[in-house]
């Protein structure tokens, strides 16, 4: 699927609120234990160059609600030893924060005001029971996913507005103005499923979370981020578990005849982890495709750190085609 418009910067004060998507040339990826980065060409499509750093264990929490970074001058040195290696030409600068991070909710309107700052006032409204924390300290960013006859759906992304100001403070020195896009990584991965395809299940395991997204013919029909304790390898069975849940929901409440289940996990999870997945779903896995995005020309020894993180990015540059 592709996303035609998406917030600047997740309507931090002074931006617009909506637009045509934005094409970084540059961008991060922080997560607990890594941070990624990748040079990307829009106009080529293409992944340009791309590079990993282990963060250490500790220096980013994500939480919704309280701060993230217990360590600012090691992330900070961790950004800027990525950003050496990969090269930042500076350019536009897209910011991926981890899924926990962020409240993703699906909401429906009968109808939403013309105007966009009363549309966001109704949005911002309703998606109060998903926030922990008042909502007039979101940042908030939406925009319709599905039209039906006096039906609108949304898909609303909010971030504390702290939260989101700390990801932004260690970024001095990377671009100037701060990050034109900022996601949930695992919004980057959307436009990598196919369209009009029937139930689509895409399971992203990163450390410390799985977020389980089903889209059923081009249409998000349930968003699920579950925080887990430890890694991924000692706690296949919760994984396997929560798939399951999720999977049992859509089926049997939704509706969705699940056909594919497209898994991403970044890095690579122990083979325990994916056949926990595969035995609790009673299906195989469909590793996600980078959908022909041209990566063959990396620098060499960077194949490999694509594979196991470039997902995101690829699916960056996968949005313009």
């Amino acid at each position: 699927m592709v996303f035609d418009t998406w917030k600047n910067r997740l309507g931090l004060g002074g931006h617009k609120h909506a637009g045509t998507f934005v094409a970084p040339s540059f961008a991060l990826d922080l997560e607990p234990g890594f941070v990624a980065a990748a040079r990307l060409s829009p106009s080529k499509r293409q992944v340009q160059s791309v590079g990993v750093r282990e963060l250490p264990m500790g220096a980013l929490v994500p939480s919704p609600n309280k701060s993230n970074l217990t360590n600012t001058a090691v992330v900070r040195q961790v950004i800027a030893e990525v950003c050496e290696r990969v090269g930042n030409g500076g350019g536009r600068l897209g910011l991926l924060i981890p899924d926990v991070s962020v409240r993703v909710a699906l909401m429906q309107f009968e109808t939403l005001p013309a105007d966009r700052n009363e549309a966001e006032i109704l949005v911002r409204w309703k998606m109060r029971e998903y926030l922990p924390y008042a909502p007039e300290e979101a940042r908030l960013s939406f925009q319709i996913v599905g039209k039906q006859p006096n039906l609108l759906e949304i898909l609303g992304v909010a971030v504390r507005g702290s939260v989101l100001a700390e990801y932004e403070a260690v970024l001095d020195g990377v671009n100037r103005g701060g990050p034109a896009l900022v996601l949930p990584a695992t919004v980057a991965l959307l436009p990598l499923l196919p369209e009009d395809a029937g139930g689509q299940l895409l399971l992203h395991l990163c450390p410390g979370a799985l977020t389980a997204v089903v889209i059923d013919s081009n249409r998000i029909r349930y968003w699920r981020t579950r925080q887990l304790g430890g890694d991924a390898a000692g706690n296949a069975g919760e994984v396997g578990r929560e798939a399951a849940r999720v999977l049992a929901t859509c089926q049997d409440n939704l509706g969705v005849q699940v056909e594919n289940v497209w898994y991403c996990a970044r890095p690579l999870a122990e083979p325990d982890v994916e056949v926990a997945l595969a035995v609790a779903l009673g299906r195989e896995l469909c590793p996600l495709p980078a959908k022909g995005i041209p990566a063959g020309g990396l620098p060499t020894g960077q194949g490999a750190i694509f594979e196991q993180f470039g997902m995101p990015f690829a699916g960056l540059v996968a949005n313009l085609g």
